[in-house]
């Protein structure tokens, strides 16, 4: 099964630097021109979508519905695609965060997947959860090619996953909003990786 990989377009959080989650915020018009421009290069390649998953979060299912249109395939919602849970921290600024809880930010965004913030859950988990839909999905044989929409910080674990095997390295795999990655699964194993494409971006503002 081969999948594609994609993470939200730019929203008016990611601009402010507030930490997201599972908590939700508006694209921004660039964000509007990223999809666009995803949409432009997918219809001009020979990818032949037969399904699009995407996280239920606004900011993602927009995404999924614009890609689905795109496909010309039924589009279905997947709470296991959702951001990991940012619990307490959702709403606070990156710099308050840094700020008064610098331990807790190093830890989140730099050294420990399996750190939990108060509430929420850590990446470890997140990205094991959608590592589950895909495999009970790869095994189904229910698709060759699909579309998943989903999140940043979860995207980084589940793609250290693939790659190396163990979500530790989830910090080299960060991706810029409304790019995407291209791997194919193979009884459960993924024999193929591109991660964070975003050539057609180069041209945005």
């Amino acid at each position: 099964m081969k999948v594609i990989f994609v993470r939200h377009a730019e929203t008016e959080w990611n601009v402010r630097g507030i930490i997201q989650g599972q908590s939700d915020s508006k694209l921004t018009h660039r964000g509007l021109h990223q999809t666009s421009a995803l949409l432009a290069a997918f219809g001009a390649s020979d990818y032949r979508v037969e399904c699009v998953y995407a996280s239920p979060l606004e900011r993602a299912r927009q995404m999924g519905q614009s890609l689905a249109e795109c496909f010309r395939c039924p589009l279905m919602a997947e709470p296991a695609l959702k951001e990991q849970a940012f619990g307490q921290f959702e709403g606070m600024s990156s710099a308050q965060f840094l700020q008064y809880h610098p331990n807790d930010a190093n830890a989140l965004f730099n050294l420990d997947a399996e750190y939990c913030p108060p509430g929420g859950e850590s990446l470890s988990h997140a990205s094991q959860r959608i590592m589950r839909f895909l495999y009970n999905l790869e095994e189904t044989r229910l698709h060759q090619t699909i579309c998943i929409v989903s999140h940043g910080h979860v995207s980084q674990g589940v793609l250290a996953i693939l790659k190396g095997g163990v979500v530790d390295d989830f910090p080299w795999y960060a991706q810029p909003n409304a790019s995407y990655s291209v791997f194919e699964l193979i009884n459960g194993r993924c024999v193929a990786l591109k991660w964070g494409i975003a050539t057609h971006l180069r041209h945005l503002k």
